[in-house]
Order: structure tokens, then sequence, then C-alpha cells
């Protein structure tokens, strides 16, 4: 695991204290090159991350609790993130299936369901570890039953991705919207002073 600095962050929004469960890298994460696509041909590759926030998560479309709650959970918490940072700052949300095998075909379509900006990809096995290893997160295909279904277990943290490709925090669910928007924004404001200095 990597060192992550102990700044589990509790933003007091509401009397009924409301928080986020986000930690910041003790320094940023270089990522390797990737490359994923979906079935209309659209990529998305480490050249995607430059020049904006991005927030990948990783899961498949059969999930039957944590990536519907998680997408929904982060369509709550951009649209908060919206009205405290400019809209260029306002982070992309990627999808990746770790199942290509049964999403690949129709995999562009999940994401939307929950915002209409939300993107969804996958890839080969090889792409998908690469960058699963390099945030820190984590899956595993379960073995097939007598009818070849198979069930899947990942993470549920999401990663967050500054505009130099670096990682530089985790987020797991459930994302309380405010402060998740409120964390994001110090983010930003910790990112910017460190390019100043």
């Amino acid at each position: 695991m990597k060192k992550l600095a102990a700044l589990l962050l509790a933003l007091v929004a509401t009397p009924a204290a409301a928080q986020v469960q986000g930690v910041m890298l003790d320094a940023p994460v270089e990522l390797p090159d990737f490359g994923f696509t979906n079935e209309l041909g659209e990529e998305f590759t480490d050249k995607d991350l430059e020049d904006q926030w991005t927030i990948v998560m990783f899961g498949f479309l059969s999930c039957p609790d944590v990536c519907p709650f998680t997408l929904g959970n982060l369509e709550a918490a951009i649209s908060e993130t919206g009205l405290r940072v400019r809209p260029d700052n306002v982070p992309n949300v990627v999808f990746i299936s770790v199942d290509p095998e049964r999403d690949a075909a129709f995999v562009s379509e999940y994401a939307k369901f929950f915002h209409p900006e939300f993107e969804s990809f996958t890839g080969d096995r090889e792409q998908i570890d690469t960058l699963i290893e390099a945030t820190d997160s984590f899956y595993r295909l379960l073995k097939p039953d007598h009818t070849g279904h198979y069930e899947v277990q990942h993470s549920s943290s999401v990663s967050v991705i500054a505009p130099d490709g670096t990682l530089r925090a985790k987020l797991q669910p459930p994302f309380d919207p405010g402060a998740t928007a409120e964390f994001l924004a110090r983010l930003q404001i910790t990112y910017r002073k460190e390019l100043s200095n």
C-alpha cells in the first residue's frame, strides 16, 4: 500500500456533522501510459488526464450495488463541486470496467445513465491491471459457477487525478456532496499553491 497521509478530513457542513472520507497522498504518484476504449470508438488515455481534474473509478456493469451507488453519489458530489470551483476545474468522471468480456459491447452507456458527461471505457487485462496497480485499487474475478456465471469483487474507492496527470487523493464512498465538494476545492487550492512555489 502506498503511504497515505493521515489526513482523513472531517468537514463539518451540517448539524449532522457530514464527513468526507478523503485521503491526500503524501506525494503525487506518477501514472503509467495507458489506453482504454469503448464500443463507440472513443478513447481514454493518459493524455486525457492533462490540463483537467479527473476522477477514475473501477467496477463492472452488472454490479448490483457498489457501482450504481458510487456513481449516483458522485453525480451529486460533482454537481455540488460545480458550485464551488470554476467550470473548467470540475473533475471529469471516468468509469473503467474490469470485466471487458461481458461489458465491452455496451460499456459506453453505463456512466452516462448517471450523468450525461460521465464516460465509461474498458480495455484488455494488461491495461486494466496496470492502472489498477498504479492507483492502488483492487479487483478479482471469482471462479465461474456451473452455469459459467462469475462474480467480481472490486474496491469502491475512487482516484482523484490532478491536471499534471498525477494521482493526488483517494475518496471512499459514501460521499457527502457538500463535504466532498469542499475536499475537492481545497485539494485544488493546495495543488495551485504547489505549482506557484
